[in-house]
């Protein structure tokens, strides 16, 4: 999130942005590649495969004219054009800067720039921040018009052939199965489920959205007009199977994978497919994109902490993951351990319908209303709001790199709407972190310990459901927990909402292809030593096997550029070593 507040445009952004933009474009025209007159000396420039045929992020004026000299003298930048919108930002009281959008072509690629340009001691505009992407290859034309869906009915045999498969037909998987069908792959879908959706079906049932769906829709089909500003889990189960309906996508469900092999020589993947109650099936391929996650169908298992004296407890224990509904538990006396999203809802739906709640906090949980998150989402809620293709590029604006300088500023910028909400939960022994690991910190670099909130923290502070926290479970009693201190809290169910257990991807490409396949494999989902995600929508280390991880968000946005670094391949736009394009 980029986390900035808009406001009125004065009328010099748009000279000032153009003046900027011709000194790039005389910078970058210079044998020298001299960045000096258009970017500050901490300045940070993210690549997403406009120069460089992976994701980069470089930050320092001296890293930056290094790296990037031989890249943008090889793609020949041009045609450079400053699209409307340009716009002043403020990050803090005192810290406000200009962004906006330039388009430009390269020897092989359409493709956009957002530059976000400060303003520096000699009164002069350089950019600090400069995030470029590749929007389509040369004379490659979309084939979605918006109406015909993408894929003709499919005909199935015992011996298939695609260009991809896709494993896992949740929303990474379906939209990058779309993204490569719109550039004319073919691309086959492998859902383990019965259903497509059932990953979001079979959740507990007040499971919602955190992220409106104008934020939250998939490439090419949007959520439909009638549905609330968040969507409940069955509609986003629904959502998904009417989106592979509505593009026609190829998708085979209860499909599961018995076997696999890669032939190097070919590059070509052969998969062996059990079907229920079918014939199995092989089907080769030159890609595979591994959409299963790091959760259950990855191999993840519910993980619980091992309490002593389980056993001696006369009530019931479950896994968030088991959860349904209040209904369903039909307890009077309830324990939530945890504090993320899962054990509020959880807390918050048994204390709806009765029952005494306590949720066991065991460390702090960064809390921020919806409100908060409508503030940072000005771009895609709201009266005249640009497509979506424009502000989820002001959405990145800022490389995770950068956020790390700028995210404390941002959220004290915010900190007033959830100011009444914090102190409130403070007061009653809610354990909440401190300003430097804060609810961005928690969302963008350590990805948990957070909580949305949905209506949990009235509930805290008007107590219908209490707070246990700061001190450790000891051990389980016949009637409930016993903890540190020796309180004890009576109950009969425990949910424990304690996450599952660490699985990496790399762990899951044992499981799929086997140790060899995953030896080859970069340790995934991590950040990089640029703050990219190793391995997650970009080169895995594997030749055809690549990785597909995230949000509604990114499987929208980065789905686009998981396509784009397939087609160049079958283009043959890349060195032998894959570290360069070679121009058309």
């Amino acid at each position: 999130m980029s986390g900035i507040e808009t406001f009125s445009v004065p009328l010099s952004a748009e000279a000032i942005s153009s003046a900027w933009l011709a000194a790039f474009v005389s910078d970058i025209s210079d044998p020298s590649f001299t960045l000096k007159r258009s970017f500050t000396n901490d300045c940070y420039w993210r690549d997403l495969l406009a120069f460089t045929p992976d994701f980069r992020t470089l930050h320092s004026l001296p890293k930056i004219q290094h790296f990037f000299s031989d890249p943008v003298a090889l793609a020949r930048p041009s045609q450079f054009r400053l699209l409307p919108g340009v716009r002043h930002r403020r990050i803090s009281p005192t810290k406000t800067f200009i962004q906006g959008i330039i388009q430009f072509h390269t020897v092989i690629a359409q493709c956009t720039a957002v530059f976000t340009l400060t303003q520096t001691e000699d009164s002069s505009w350089k950019a600090w921040s400069f995030v470029t992407m590749m929007d389509r290859l040369s004379g490659v034309v979309d084939r979605f018009d918006g109406h015909t869906p993408l894929c003709r009915p499919a005909e199935r045999d015992t011996a298939m052939e695609y260009t991809a498969v896709v494993v896992g037909a949740g929303q990474c998987g379906l939209s990058v199965a779309a993204r490569l069908e719109n550039l004319g792959i073919s691309t086959l879908v492998l859902e383990r489920s019965g259903r497509i959706g059932n990953s979001w079906r079979f959740r507990y049932d007040s499971l919602e959205t955190n992220t409106p769906k104008a934020f939250s829709h998939l490439p090419f089909v949007d959520f439909p007009e009638g549905s609330g500003t968040y969507i409940p889990c069955r509609d986003v189960a629904d959502y998904l199977e009417n989106y592979q309906r509505t593009l026609g996508l190829h998708v085979l469900t209860s499909a599961h994978i018995s076997a696999t092999s890669y032939d190097a020589s070919s590059s070509t993947w052969t998969l062996s497919v059990s079907l229920s109650r079918k014939a199995s099936i092989t089907v080769t391929a030159r890609y595979v994109i591994v959409a299963i996650g790091g959760g259950t169908m990855g191999g993840a298992l519910p993980f619980t902490p091992p309490i002593p004296g389980k056993t001696s407890f006369l009530g019931s224990v479950i896994h968030s993951s088991e959860y349904k509904s209040s209904s369903c538990a039909g307890a009077q006396k309830v324990i939530v351990v945890g504090a993320a999203c899962s054990a509020h809802d959880i807390a918050q739906d048994m204390a709806n319908h009765g029952s005494q709640t306590v949720l066991v906090q065991r460390s702090p949980t960064a809390v921020v209303s919806r409100q908060t998150i409508n503030s940072l989402l000005t771009g895609y809620i709201g009266q005249d709001v640009p497509p979506t293709e424009i502000a989820d590029r002001f959405y990145v604006a800022l490389p995770l790199s950068a956020l790390q300088d700028s995210q404390y500023n941002a959220m004290e910028m915010h900190a007033h709407i959830d100011q009444d909400l914090r102190e409130n939960l403070s007061r009653l022994g809610y354990l909440l972190p401190g300003p430097e690991d804060n609810f961005f910190h928690r969302l963008s670099i350590r990805r948990g310990g957070y909580y949305i909130d949905r209506g949990c923290a009235q509930l805290i502070t008007s107590g219908k459901i209490t707070v246990k926290s700061g001190h450790e479970i000891s051990h389980f009693s016949p009637s409930g927990l016993v903890f540190d201190d020796g309180s004890q809290v009576v109950a009969d169910l425990v949910i424990f909402a304690t996450g599952y257990s660490k699985t990496t991807i790399k762990q899951v490409a044992a499981n799929l292809f086997g140790p060899q396949v995953a030896d080859t494999v970069h340790d995934l989902g991590g950040l990089d030593s640029d703050y990219e995600f190793a391995g997650i929508w970009r080169p895995t280390g594997h030749n055809g096997l690549w990785f597909a991880e995230g949000d509604l968000f990114a499987a929208r946005f980065y789905s686009q550029f998981l396509s784009l670094q397939i087609m160049a391949r079958e283009m043959g736009l890349l060195s032998p070593d894959k570290r360069t394009y070679i121009p058309c």
